[in-house]
């Protein structure tokens, strides 16, 4: 099965398992929230998640421990080590970091829960963040022979809403699809600058885009930055 009929086709025959918060049920907030941690933690205990052959160990068979969704998405190993992952990226520890989201993007394809290309891609960001940027481009470029671009992945969704009724091709090009050209293009930009000129770079790719918006000051001198290098900001590539 491809990663797109895994995504979209198979998605319309799953339900997600979770409480039933219905008024006809009585749910507990605090059993649930108990229910959630004890999972977590059995899950912690199992694994040492303190260290990269740790996080390696894990078995792709753990996105399998809950076949039917369980009650909740929260105790789901790939969650677990995304927000490990989250975690470990705040307090700069990248290695441990990219071995987490390693092993999500290894539990994701067998996961009952259906996972965007973006998702995947989270790894990558990681690893620009982490100054990994051969490795960045190595891994996006595997990722899209594997699963396809996330823009491929929006088409293949223009299509069904527009076969739906829902929306038009043309409605969603204007409003999902160009505005996510427009990201990636900031993107790219923003990586090759990471790499080529980091003390000019923003701390964050949602301040470069910011900055961008305003044409401020800083915009301005990045521009002038960039093309001291012999390069105009519009075309710069950071892809393979």
């Amino acid at each position: 099965m491809s990663f797109f009929s895994k995504l979209f086709n198979s998605s319309t025959t799953k339900s997600e398992v979770s409480f039933n918060t219905s008024h006809d049920d009585y749910f507990d907030p605090v059993e649930y929230e108990k229910y959630n941690n004890e999972r977590i933690e059995e899950f912690k205990n199992r694994y040492d998640l303190s260290s990269v052959a740790g996080i390696r160990a894990i078995k792709k068979e753990e996105a399998r421990r809950y076949p039917d969704g369980g009650r909740s998405v929260v105790y789901m190993p790939e969650q677990i080590l995304s927000r490990q992952a989250t975690e470990y990226k705040k307090d700069g520890k990248y290695d441990l970091a990219i071995a987490c989201l390693k092993k999500v993007n290894e539990l994701y394809p067998y996961s009952f829960y259906h996972y965007t290309r973006d998702n995947y891609e989270r790894l990558v960001d990681t690893m620009v963040l982490a100054g990994r940027y051969d490795e960045a481009r190595k891994e996006h470029k595997k990722l899209d022979e594997q699963y396809g671009t996330r823009i491929e992945e929006l088409q293949h969704l223009q299509k069904m809403v527009a076969g739906m009724g829902t929306e038009s091709e043309e409605s969603y090009q204007e409003r999902v699809i160009n505005p996510h050209i427009e990201e990636e293009k900031d993107r790219e930009c923003y990586y090759w600058i990471l790499e080529n000129i980091p003390n000019i770079a923003p701390k964050s790719f949602g301040g470069f885009r910011r900055i961008k918006k305003l044409n401020s000051d800083s915009y301005k001198n990045i521009v002038k930055e960039v093309e001291n290098t012999g390069n105009d900001i519009n075309t710069l590539k950071f892809w393979e």
